[in-house]
């Protein structure tokens, strides 16, 4: 970077003749070339603002470019968005009931760990004042009383053959089924904790949860997302995008790839919010839920221009994007140009560039720092 910027100062100490050859032109067919900088002759900028620069030092600051042709493209837009679970790789896990939080085998997991479907995240022991518990165990061994003397009394009615009364039999056989049901339930409470399980497989979010917590019923304890399953939400004012939507990239990352799966039937602060799945990838992607993040979308319409790779375009002194032009060997001349967004590392200018210009699609950059 130092020998770049020494070579750039060079340009203002060394001195020479360097003729413009004709056949440049501009986006309506006018020449280029400019008479009144033969008399210059200074290496670097000059007073129309084109710029002198030996071969060697082009070949130094890996200055390249390339013939600028017309084609059709399609149209892009840009849209703010935002990363979101994806609802088959989300999950929330709930105490169903109050207690205590007791740790699995595996201890309880901090945030960031990964799980696996069915893994045990933690157990909820049913905890509650001593005389509610004394309430229902004594409830629970009076029912255990009750199945005990309701089997009897079916054995008793089954030797007596056809001497007994079906109906009385199947009344006590219903009692039982019942009793035993309601044993079940009360046993459960009192003696089997709540397992947490998580059902989907991703990266655990501990909400500061830790062992002997004292939890309620629908309070969110663990939520468990799948990094290689996300969404993202874009908005728009324009009711007639979402029909023209197939697919879209983001801009910081244009190796991931979204496919549009549809938009939703109302508008939220009068935005149309359009919903993007992220295709399947070998590497997990760098994207965090609630990430705010901006994606490009081709949409199904076709205009004419040139495509250029985005480091072509640069900035004049007004803030105007421009291009460089070579019109000789030794000298380039900025253009000012009107462009669209393709997708990422791509753009198209659709005024101010002629067909067939040699284009500067490497080291504009550099190029456009020379005073």
């Amino acid at each position: 970077m130092k020998l770049k910027h020494a070579l750039l100062c060079a340009f203002f100490l060394q001195a020479g003749h360097v003729m413009a050859s004709p056949g440049a032109h501009g986006p309506n067919g006018e020449h280029l070339d400019q008479k009144a900088n033969r008399a210059e002759g200074g290496l670097g900028r000059q007073s129309d603002g084109s710029v002198i620069m030996p071969m060697k030092h082009q070949a130094l600051l890996n200055i390249r470019t390339h013939f600028a042709t017309e084609s059709m493209a399609a149209k892009h837009v840009r849209l703010d968005a935002i990363v979101k679970p994806h609802p088959a790789g989300y999950a929330k896990i709930q105490s169903s009931r109050d207690g205590r939080l007791d740790a699995p085998e595996a201890g309880v997991l901090p945030s960031g760990s990964k799980v696996v479907a069915g893994d045990v995240l933690g157990l909820i022991r049913y905890q509650d004042t001593d005389y509610e518990l004394a309430s229902q165990t004594s409830e629970l061994i009076a029912i255990r009383n009750r199945i005990e003397q309701t089997k009897r009394d079916v054995s008793r009615l089954k030797k007596l053959g056809e001497l007994a009364s079906k109906q009385a039999l199947e009344q006590l056989e219903t009692e039982l089924l019942s009793l035993k049901q309601q044993a079940q339930a009360l046993q459960k409470g009192l003696e089997k904790p709540e397992v947490l399980i998580s059902p989907v497989s991703g990266v655990l979010i501990n909400h500061a949860v830790s062992r002997g917590q004292w939890v309620e019923a629908g309070q969110s304890l663990f939520e468990v997302i799948s990094p290689e399953q996300l969404i993202v939400e874009a908005s728009t004012n324009d009711s007639h995008l979402p029909a023209k939507l197939t697919t879209a990239k983001a801009i910081t990352q244009p190796s991931l790839n979204f496919n549009y799966i549809g938009h939703t039937p109302l508008r939220v602060n009068g935005l149309i919010h359009v919903n993007f799945e992220l295709e399947k990838t070998i590497e997990a992607p760098a994207l965090l839920v609630n990430q705010r993040i901006t994606i490009q979308a081709p949409i199904n319409e076709q205009q004419r221009g040139i495509v250029l790779p985005a480091d072509a375009i640069v900035r004049s002194q007004n803030n105007l994007p421009q291009v460089w032009i070579k019109l000789s060997a030794e000298r380039f001349l900025p253009q000012l140009v009107k462009y669209e967004n393709l997708q990422p590392g791509f753009v198209l200018v659709t005024q101010g560039l002629g067909a067939d210009n040699r284009v500067v699609v490497t080291g504009a950059s550099l190029l456009n720092q020379v005073r």
